[in-house]
């Protein structure tokens, strides 16, 4: 295998992983602030469960964003990216 088709494959791996690495941490980001807005005293109840709610959901889109980084990192391992560049 050529360096350069190396190379590119190596980059598209960084670039997989820090976009959901930074979408993980925007994701804690948005987190903690529902979780922050949940301890505001005399809310109404209503209130912080549906910060509460929106914290825990935060928290679970990592799980589909981790799962799409794993089929990524097969689509890159694969070639598909390569294969596509020869049309």
């Amino acid at each position: 295998m050529p360096a350069n088709t190396e190379d590119r494959r190596n980059r598209c791996r960084r670039q997989a992983v820090l976009g959901v690495v930074l979408f993980g941490l925007l994701q804690l980001a948005c987190g903690a602030a529902f979780a922050a807005l949940c301890s505001i005293p005399g809310l109404p109840r209503w209130t912080v469960t549906l910060f509460a709610a929106l914290a825990i959901f935060c928290a679970a889109l990592m799980i589909p964003a981790l799962m799409v980084l794993r089929q990524r990192l097969k689509e890159i391992e694969g070639g598909e990216l390569d294969e596509a560049l020869k049309y």
